[in-house]
C-alpha cells in the first residue's frame, strides 16, 4: 500500500517519521500487509509543501493519505477530491501527541480502517473504529472483497448487504469459484446464483436479474386496471440486484499486427468482453508471444488496465494442449499456429471463449482456478 503522510509540526513530522519506519518493518517482516511503501512531507517550516498541491497529487498517487495532526485539516484538504466510495483514497488522521488514530474516508473499500489499526499499533495509539459493521462484529462484505483481491461492481449494494445483517437478517453469497473456511454469522452459502444477495463471479451478465430474499421484496398497491389486476392486490416489487464481486481469474490471449494501436486492441478486449459476457476487471493478465512483448500499443493498452503482460516464445506455445483454431498465416509469421487462444491456456486455464478476431487484433480468454478463503489473515 502506497501511503502519503504529511505533519505540520515538528512534534507531528518525528512520529510520521517513527510510524514510516515501522510500516516499512511490517512490509520486511510480512506482517500486516504485503508491502508499505509511506512517504513523509512537511506541511510547515521551511520547505513546506502547499497542502492543497500536496492533497492533490498525494490522492492520485497514493493508496492512502496519512495527516499527523487536526481531523478538520484532513477534511477540508480532501474534500474537493472525494468522489466515490468505490475509488476514493483511505484517509488517516493521527494527532500529533500520537494518543488517537482515525479512519476518516473509505474505511473498508479502501483500507482505512485497517491502516489505522496499524498505524495505531506502530503508534501506540488507540484505533477510533466508527463503522457500524466494526462496532458491532458484524462481517463487513467490503473488507472481505478487498482482502481477497474482488472488484465490487456495484457498491451502492454494500450498504443493503450490510444492513440486512446489522438487523440480525441472513444473506446468500453464490461464487462460482470455492471458498475455503466457515462461512461469516448471517452468511449462507447458496447453490442457485438466481437467489443470491452476493454473486462472486468474473461473469458480467451471470449477476443480472439474481434476486435478494423474498423478504425484502416489497408489496405495492396496484391501481385497477393498471396491471390487470383486481384493484387493492398487492404486486411485488422488483428485488434488488445482488452486490456484484468480480473474481479476477481471466487471462486474455491477444494476438495482433504490428504496430497495432491501444485503442484498436482495447477495442478488441471490449468486444470479447461482452460476447463473452467477462467483466473487464475480472482479467488478472494478459498473454502473448514474445516477439509481441515491446509492441508499444499492446504495452500502453496494459498499462491502462493495470494488468501485467507475460510472454511466451512460440516453442512454449506450441507445447499447449488442447484444441485450438489454427492460421497457417500465423504459423508463418511467428513459428506457431495459434498465438491468443495458446497465450490465454499456457497457466493452465480452461479455454472458455476461443479467438475473436477484430482490427487486426486477436482474443481469447482461459478462466483460472482461485480459491478464496473466509479465513481472517
Amino acid at each position: 500500500m502506497r501511503v502519503s503522510c504529511i505533519a505540520f509540526t515538528e512534534r507531528g513530522y518525528a512520529l510520521a517519521e517513527r510510524t514510516a519506519r515501522a510500516l516499512s518493518d511490517c512490509a520486511q517482516t510480512g506482517e500486516d500487509d504485503p508491502g508499505w511503501d509511506v512517504s513523509v512531507s512537511r506541511g510547515f517550516g521551511e520547505g513546506k509543501v502547499d497542502l492543497r498541491a500536496w492533497t492533490a497529487l498525494a490522492w492520485e498517487a497514493s493508496d492512502a493519505l496519512l495527516f499527523v495532526g487536526a481531523a478538520g485539516i484532513a477534511v477540508r484538504a480532501i474534500a474537493p477530491h472525494v468522489a466515490s466510495k468505490a475509488s476514493d483514497s483511505a484517509v488517516v488522521a493521527i494527532d500529533e501527541a500520537g494518543r488517537f488514530a482515525v479512519p476518516l474516508l473509505s474505511g473498508h473499500l479502501g483500507g482505512a480502517n485497517e491502516l489505522a489499526q496499524t498505524v495505531a499499533r506502530a503508534a501506540g495509539a488507540i484505533p477510533v473504529i466508527t463503522t457500524a459493521t466494526d462496532v458491532r462484529g458484524v462481517w463487513a462484505v467490503d473488507t472481505w472483497a478487498r482482502r481477497a483481491g474482488l472488484a465490487v461492481s456495484n457498491p451502492e449494494a454494500i450498504k443493503r448487504v450490510s444492513a440486512r445483517l446489522l438487523s440480525g437478517g441472513r444473506v446468500a453469497l453464490y461464487s462460482d469459484m470455492p471458498i475455503s473456511g466457515q462461512p461469516p454469522e448471517g452468511v449462507d452459502i447458496a447453490s442457485d446464483r438466481a437467489r443470491a444477495d452476493i454473486v462472486v463471479s468474473p461473469f458480467a451478465g451471470a449477476n443480472a436479474g439474481a434476486s435478494v430474499c423474498a423478504a425484502e421484496t416489497t408489496g405495492v398497491v396496484v391501481p385497477a386496471g393498471e396491471t390487470g389486476k383486481p384493484a387493492g392486490v398487492r404486486a411485488q416489487a422488483p428485488a434488488p440486484e445482488p452486490l456484484r464481486l468480480v473474481v479476477p481469474c481471466i487471462v486474455a490471449g491477444i494476438g495482433c499486427r504490428r504496430g497495432a494501436c491501444a485503442e484498436a486492441i482495447g477495442e478488441a478486449f471490449l468486444l470479447a468482453c461482452g460476447q463473452a459476457d467477462i467483466s473487464p476487471s475480472a482479467v488478472r493478465e494478459a498473454a502473448t508471444i514474445d516477439v509481441k512483448a515491446h509492441e508499444e500499443g499492446l504495452l500502453a493498452f496494459c498499462r491502462a488496465r493495470n494488468i501485467p503482460l507475460a510472454t511466451y516464445s512460440a516453442e512454449e506455445l506450441s507445447q499447449v494442449e488442447g484444441s485450438v483454431s489454427p492460421s497457417d498465416f500465423v504459423r508463418a509469421t511467428v513459428g506457431v499456429d495459434n498465438v491468443c487462444e495458446r497465450a490465454a491456456l499456457v497457466g493452465g486455464g480452461k479455454l472458455i471463449f476461443p479467438k475473436l478476431a477484430h482490427g487486426g487484433v486477436t482474443v481469447a480468454f482461459s478462466k483460472v482456478t482461485i480459491e478464496l478463503s473466509f479465513k481472517e489473515r
